[in-house]
């Protein structure tokens, strides 16, 4: 039984379901980003935001963007909101251009960006092609590590 365990979850494995679940979770992350921005831009609603707070970082600030939409208020966040393109940059209390869906108006975007963070779809395909590397590497580690053990027991 040990040893079938040691077989099942080896490293060569291991490998392979950790690089499966890099490529797939980055894609399936960029395909939200992506299908956030086709969402705007099938129905954009101008609104102005406000910067609502602020924590600072060691090399960043993030911020929190509050706006209304008829008798709601949503907030967001730089998590998913790129302030980079605004200059100057916020502060608690600027005023924030956005875009929001008009189907949803929890997503939202800065005017004039193509997706809430348009740093986000790069980084994730980035992610996906070495998450697709990884996972050819480690599939052959697991065939040649099985190759192994059929010509020992031949």
């Amino acid at each position: 039984m040990a040893g079938r365990l040691r077989r099942v979850f080896s490293p060569a494995t291991l490998g392979v379901l950790a690089a499966l679940l890099v490529v797939v979770g980055s894609l399936a992350a960029a395909a939200r980003e992506w299908r956030a921005g086709d969402l705007i831009d099938a129905g954009p609603v101008r609104v102005t935001g406000w910067v609502t707070g602020a924590v600072p970082h060691a090399k960043s600030t993030d911020f929190e963007v509050g706006y209304r939409v008829g008798d709601r208020t949503y907030r967001t966040d730089t998590g998913t909101l790129s302030l980079r393109r605004l200059s100057p940059p916020p502060s608690v209390g600027a005023p924030v251009p956005l875009e929001v869906a008009a189907a949803d108006p929890s997503v939202a975007r800065v005017r004039g960006a193509s997706s809430p963070d348009e740093n986000l779809p790069p980084a994730f395909l980035l992610a996906a092609t070495a998450g697709a590397l990884w996972l050819v590497g480690a599939l052959r580690a697991r065939i040649r590590r099985s190759r192994g053990r059929r010509a020992k027991s031949a």
